[in-house]
């Protein structure tokens, strides 16, 4: 039996003067991984990819979308590279009864986030639309699907679960009476977010915030709009790096949603790389890692245990 959906005739079928019909998401065998890859349609007619693997045993199995530290559209190859070499959290996650959606969006356009007059699709778009995906795949909880990301991949999700709880993504999902089941942004890089306002041109050596990030120095009311559209039951973990540059920017994410009466924790660790947390290189003997990432992977698959596998 294939398990490939995109032949013969690509999953769908035009009618002259009609939208085109779906399905058009795709997912075949991914030898490299020997994950699937998943080609999920998006909003404007492209094309995202992610490898998605499932755990041992029969499901319904929850799920964490993995969105990694950078910019997004690196594409296949970069997802492929972490998957075989940089997995030492998420075979954890799979050890721990997760499937797992290794992930990203385009590449980022910073500054295009919240202004009315940008109209093309943007990178929390493209989450968004894997989430779409992931709650419809066969043998998975769609109301047990989680985030965890780090750097970039932490601010992510917090727009995307911000734009399914209230914009226009929030439709779409309400007929699968799905939304995340819990969040949690690693070291997120909430800039747009929180519309920090950083001298100058954005350069990543002069964004010095490793103390307290007041009100004044962010677009405080846009900032609680966005959060406010979070839902206010749904379980977070907010996981900063002590000395890391941009540390006050991440207690400034768990301060205003801690203001806007959500459920979220804190917890920080001093580790001397920034994203490490999905764990060191794969080397000719395995993988190594400090005890600094072990106890960091052990909090992440404990929260995320506490309100996945219950």
């Amino acid at each position: 039996m294939s398990t490939s959906n995109v032949a013969p005739r690509a999953g769908y079928v035009h009618h002259p003067g009609e939208p085109v019909r779906g399905p058009l998401d795709a997912s075949v065998p991914h030898a490299a991984t020997g994950a699937e890859l998943q080609l999920v349609f998006t909003d404007d007619g492209l094309y995202v990819p992610f490898l998605f693997k499932r755990p041992a045993g029969e499901g319904p199995h929850p799920t964490v979308i993995c969105l990694h530290p950078g910019s997004g559209g690196l594409g296949l190859p970069y997802l492929s590279d972490q998957l075989n070499e940089q997995s030492y959290l998420l075979d954890r996650l799979v050890e721990a009864g997760f499937a797992i959606a290794v992930a990203e969006g385009r590449c980022e356009d910073e500054g295009a986030y919240g202004r009315p007059e940008t109209h093309h699709t943007l990178d929390h778009d493209d989450v968004v639309a894997i989430f779409r995906r992931v709650v419809e795949l066969p043998d998975i909880d769609p109301q047990r699907v989680a985030f965890f990301g780090v750097s970039h991949g932490g601010e992510i999700q917090l727009k995307a679960t911000s734009a399914l709880g209230g914009g226009p993504a929030a439709g779409a999902t309400s007929a699968l009476g799905a939304t995340p089941a819990a969040l949690v942004p690693t070291e997120p890089a909430v800039i747009e977010l929180l519309g920090l306002k950083y001298p100058d041109a954005r350069i990543e050596a002069e964004l010095q915030y490793r103390r307290e990030v007041g009100d004044e120095e962010i677009d405080l009311e846009r900032a609680l709009e966005r959060i406010a559209r979070i839902p206010d039951d749904l379980p977070i973990l907010v996981i900063g790096r002590d000395d890391d540059h941009l540390q006050g920017v991440f207690r400034k994410a768990f301060e205003l949603l801690q203001r806007a009466g959500k459920r979220v924790e804190w917890t920080s660790f001093d580790h001397p790389d920034h994203a490490y947390q999905f764990g060191p290189r794969r080397e000719a003997g395995g993988y190594f890692p400090d005890a600094v990432t072990v106890a960091t992977a052990d909090r992440v698959i404990a929260f995320l245990g506490e309100q996945l596998l219950r």
